[in-house]
This record gives structure tokens, C-alpha cells and sequence, in this order.
């Protein structure tokens, strides 16, 4: 029998244990902290600046020098050629070699002017397998030179666009995690709903199932009728479909706020709304200030601008070409061993130079169509431009002008719910007391429900509207802080973003 009473008690124990674990509180805050560490919209925020810190690492190599080193090896071939004769003929007759050659060099573009700088070592070696002879040529330095004349200098716009495209991905990053927050207290609260609703219909199924009774008790000493119990009756059903309801909604609203932030275990959330409802107010122009100051939309228009631009130049060089190369540099004559390429007392000096050109004489008017296209292109981002920043500011002023108006509305909907309480337990005594009727008592409950209600939906429309505008400012009002850093870059090495001195 003890060892029963063991069994008994620890079985009870686990049970409270496991029901511990399935259950699990969470504050508005804890639940937009899980989100923007474990929910996907967040993962895909951080790939997105992962990506944006190496596009621009990838334009920041392209300035720095590159040692190079070509080659071909082998290349062999055992194949009959033609071979041009004295007399002018050609005959052809078989050949068995291998040519190779490499070459190691230093290049730098300088990004200025365009101009690629180069400097390098190259070396060919020819094996005549048939006639059994070896021999090297090759060039120990040579420096070489090689300018665009009337090309677009693409490093020149890259310096002016990539900067604001890497700053544009850290903004947006911030921006992402706002939106994620945002998400995250609406479906917080869409859950909080739920479960007030089924809280509510819980109330009201016990509260009708005990009128149903109370009904019964006065059908059957005669002071109330057989439609009257059978309206109580009908009420108590209802409740209890309501309230079924219910249960599936908060399921089905649980499942959602789990996916959104990451939580696997199948456990029940049990929500505590915020304790108090900060009173600050928002002023339109410092919130657009703001915005103006850390949005990545107003960085938007200046790449668009600038890529405009660049179209137009681009259209512009187009109508002619010119490319200007030179080289300088020694050069070995053919010997037999590799030693001889080194010996200076057996090379000559050698340079190049050339210029080729592109001039078109009669296009049929592709650049003037082109410019036209480019210069039109510009006119139509311009007015784009205008029309976002008009949409932009027009966004932040209305998410302002509701903020304050959703704050007031939180207050009415309080002292609504406190008056609608007190009144319910009111009528809910007289009904007991046989004071009022059925439908007066039934009248107060809705209205104490529906009370209860519009306070957890303002609720829910005050914090959302919030964090819409730290989102839209990048601001924190309540805490008066910056939530966007300028200093905050990407470290891959420890995958976070750390403060840099800049």
C-alpha cells in the first residue's frame, strides 16, 4: 500500500511538472525580443545586411592592387600543319610540341582616371618533340598602361553610389527588426484577444448555465414562464458553442504568434498585456526630421538620382570610343636556356603603343534616341522621387495624427470598461434578487463584454501604431534613444554587428 501511495505521489509530481512545461508566460516585450532573434523575417534582415557588407567589400577590393599570375600549361599538340615553302608553296607535315608560358604581374587600377597600371614578368617555353630542342623567350619586366579616353569612369560613380547602398543595408536592417517588432505585437495582442474572448465566453457560459438553473428553480414554483426558461435555456447552448469557439480560435491564434517567433515546443502561452500605456506626444515635424535622417527611402532617392545620372552620362559616351594602351619593358631573344631570359646583355628593349577608335559617321539617329531615352528616364525618376517623399511624409503625419488619437481613445475605452464592470455586478445582484428581468441582466453582460473588448483592441492599436513609428522614424519616443547607430557595422568575424571609430 505505501509503495501504491509512492507510485501515487510521484506520478502526480510528473504531471505537475509536464503541465509546468507546456505552459509558458510571456510579456510584450519577451515576445518582440524572441522575435527579432529566432523569427524568419529577422534571419532574412540579417542575410540581407550580411549581403550588403560584402557587395561592398567586393567594391572596395576592385580599388586595391591584384597579383596576378596567368598561364598555359600545357599545350601540346601532335598534328599535321601547314608549313609555308620557300617557292611560296605550303606543304604539310607533322609537328609534335608543347608550348607553355606564365607570367606574374601586379595590377592596379587607379580609380580617378580608370587607368589600369600594370607591371609583370613573362615566360614562354617551345618543345620540338621531333627535333629534340627546347627554347625560352620572355619578357623579365615590362610595365604597361592602358586607358579608356571617352568611357564612362565607372569608379567614379561606384565611389558616390556604393557608400550610400552599404549605408542603405544597415538602415534597412534596423528597419527590418522594426517591422518585425511591429508583426510581432499584433500577433501578440491578436492572441491576447482571443484569449480575453475566451475567458469571456467561459464567464458567460457559467453565468448562463447558473441563471438556467435559477430559471428552473422559479418555472417550478411558479414565478417565471415556460418561454422564459426555455430563453435561458437556449442562451446556456449558445454559450457553450461560443466558448468551443473560442478555444479553437486561441489555438489557432497561439499557432500562429509560436511559427512567428520561433518557439517549436508545443506549449500554452498565457499573455500579460503591458501594466501601463506610456503618455508622450509625438511632434509631426521632429518625427519627419527623423525619418529625413535615418530612413533608408531617403537614401533611395539619392541612389536614384545619381543612377539617373549615370544613365545620361553613359548615353553620352556612347556616341564614340577610343582606348588608349602602352607598354614598356625588356625583351629576351630566343635562347636555349632559362638563364639567358635574366641576362640583360641579352635583352632588348621593347614598347608598344597603340590607340584604336570607334567613330560612327552615320548612326540613323541611335544617339540622339539614346540620349533622349536617358535624359526622359531622368525627368520620369524625378518626379518618382517627388511623388515618394509626398507619400512618405504623408504616411508619417497620419501615423502621428493617429498615434495621439489612439492614446485618447484608450482612456475612454478604460473608464468605458470600469463603468460597464461596475454596472454588470450591479444588475447581476438585482437579477438575484428577482429586481430585474432577464433581458436587462442579458444587456449588461454584452455590454460589460463588448467593453472589455474595445479595451484590449485600443490597446493592441496604440502599440502597433508604435512601433509603426519607431519603424517609419527609426526613434524610440518613449525612451527618447536613436534606434539606428551610424557606427554599428558587420564584423564577420564574431557575426554581429560591433561599434567602429570611424
Amino acid at each position: 500500500m505505501k509503495k501504491v501511495k509512492l507510485l501515487l505521489l510521484a506520478f502526480l509530481c510528473l504531471s505537475f511538472t509536464v503541465n509546468a512545461q507546456e505552459r509558458r508566460t510571456l510579456t510584450l516585450e519577451e515576445t518582440i525580443e524572441l522575435a527579432r532573434k529566432n523569427s524568419r523575417s529577422a534571419k532574412q534582415a540579417e542575410t540581407s545586411r550580411t549581403l550588403g557588407y560584402w557587395s561592398y567589400a567586393v567594391f572596395r577590393s576592385q580599388l586595391k592592387p591584384q597579383l596576378l599570375l596567368r598561364g598555359t600549361l600545357p599545350d601540346f599538340s601532335n598534328r599535321p600543319i601547314q608549313v609555308r615553302q620557300e617557292d611560296g608553296t605550303f606543304e604539310f607535315r607533322n609537328v609534335n610540341q608543347n608550348n607553355s608560358n606564365l607570367s606574374l604581374g601586379l595590377e592596379q587600377v587607379l580609380p580617378w582616371s580608370n587607368t589600369t597600371v600594370s607591371v609583370d614578368s613573362r615566360i614562354a617555353r617551345v618543345d620540338l618533340f621531333d627535333r629534340d630542342i627546347t627554347q625560352y623567350q620572355g619578357d623579365p619586366f615590362g610595365i604597361s598602361i592602358s586607358q579608356p579616353l571617352f568611357a564612362v569612369n565607372p569608379f567614379r560613380w561606384d565611389r558616390q553610389i556604393e557608400p550610400l547602398r552599404y549605408e542603405q543595408s544597415k538602415r534597412s536592417y534596423v528597419q527590418d527588426l522594426e517591422n518585425t517588432s511591429q508583426i510581432a505585437a499584433r500577433l501578440f495582442f491578436q492572441l491576447l484577444i482571443q484569449q480575453r474572448n475566451l475567458q469571456i465566453e467561459e464567464q458567460n457560459e457559467a453565468a448562463n448555465d447558473t441563471i438556467f438553473k435559477v430559471e428552473q428553480g422559479r418555472y417550478n414554483i411558479g414565478t417565471t414562464t415556460e418561454d422564459q426558461l426555455l430563453q435561458t435555456e437556449l442562451d446556456l447552448i449558445t454559450a457553450q458553442s461560443g466558448a468551443q469557439q473560442a478555444k479553437l480560435d486561441v489555438q489557432s491564434r497561439t499557432l500562429d504568434l509560436r511559427n512567428f517567433i520561433g518557439l517549436t515546443d508545443d506549449v500554452e502561452l498565457e499573455l500579460i498585456p503591458p501594466a501601463e500605456v506610456p503618455n508622450f506626444l509625438i511632434d509631426f515635424e521632429t518625427a519627419l526630421q527623423f525619418a529625413k535622417d535615418n530612413r533608408a527611402e531617403f537614401l533611395d532617392f539619392q541612389l536614384d538620382r545619381l543612377e539617373a545620372e549615370r544613365n545620361v552620362a553613359e548615353a553620352r559616351a556612347r556616341r564614340f570610343s577610343a582606348d588608349f594602351t602602352a607598354s614598356f619593358g625588356f625583351s629576351s631573344n630566343q635562347s636555349e636556356g632559362l638563364s639567358d631570359v635574366y641576362d640583360f646583355n641579352n635583352n632588348n628593349s621593347a614598347s608598344r603603343v597603340t590607340l584604336g577608335f570607334r567613330l560612327p559617321i552615320l548612326d540613323g539617329g541611335r544617339n540622339r534616341a539614346r540620349m533622349n531615352v536617358a535624359r526622359e528616364r531622368q525627368k520620369l525618376t524625378e518626379f518618382n522621387i517627388e511623388q515618394n517623399q509626398i507619400n512618405f511624409e504623408q504616411e508619417i503625419q497620419n501615423a502621428v495624427r493617429n498615434f495621439g488619437q489612439i492614446r485618447d481613445q484608450i482612456e475612454i475605452a478604460e473608464k468605458r470598461q470600469e463603468i460597464a464592470l461596475k454596472r454588470f455586478e450591479i444588475t447581476n445582484g438585482r437579477y438575484l434578487a428577482g429586481k430585474v428581468d432577464i433581458l436587462q441582466l442579458t444587456n449588461a453582460r454584452s455590454t460589460k463584454d463588448q467593453a472589455i473588448r474595445n479595451y484590449i483592441q485600443a490597446l493592441q492599436q496604440y502599440w502597433v501604431a508604435y512601433y509603426e513609428l519607431r519603424n517609419l522614424t527609426l526613434y524610440d519616443f518613449q525612451n527618447k534613444e536613436l534606434l539606428y547607430n551610424p557606427l554599428l557595422e558587420y564584423d564577420p568575424r564574431s557575426d554581429s554587428m560591433v561599434e567602429m571609430n570611424k
